[in-house]
């Protein structure tokens, strides 16, 4: 009988475990929209199905920024990007599509510049805001 009880409870204490070390999954973030400077202070400069070369003129008090290109609430691309102004007032972002992404023209997006990575707010809240919002589409070539 003892030994039973032992074999229930060890049972019981490596499921617990096993519940325990599981990854939560967490809801998709919220994007809330920021601020939206005039069209003039952004430029695609280039673009392909991997990646797309802005030229950005704001000014932002961090040396560096979170860049996100959107479709809807979804990142497609996103990362760490230096925002110091050069010599011509704007600074250059080449931001790279994630694995299986393909950028397409004609198509609308989102560039979402925040001061924070997603994945720690996801850690607190549902929802990520954008300090600078621009909606653009992709020329076509």
């Amino acid at each position: 009988m003892k030994t039973n009880l032992f074999r229930g409870l060890c049972i019981l204490a490596v499921a617990v475990l096993i519940g325990c070390a599981a990854e939560k999954s967490k809801p998709a973030l919220t994007y809330y929209h920021g601020q939206t400077p005039p069209d003039s202070y952004f430029e695609v400069v280039s673009c392909t199905p991997q990646e797309i070369e802005f030229r950005i003129k704001v000014k932002f008090g961090s040396k560096h920024m979170y860049h996100l290109i959107l479709e809807g609430d979804k990142p497609l691309a996103e990362g760490w990007f230096p925002t110091m102004l050069g010599a011509a007032d704007s600074y250059r972002l080449v931001i790279k599509a994630r694995e299986g992404v393909a950028f397409e023209t004609g198509k609308t997006y989102r560039l979402c510049i925040g001061s924070e990575s997603p994945e720690y707010v996801a850690e607190y809240r549902s929802t990520y805001r954008c300090a600078v919002d621009y909606n653009f589409v992709l020329p076509p070539k």
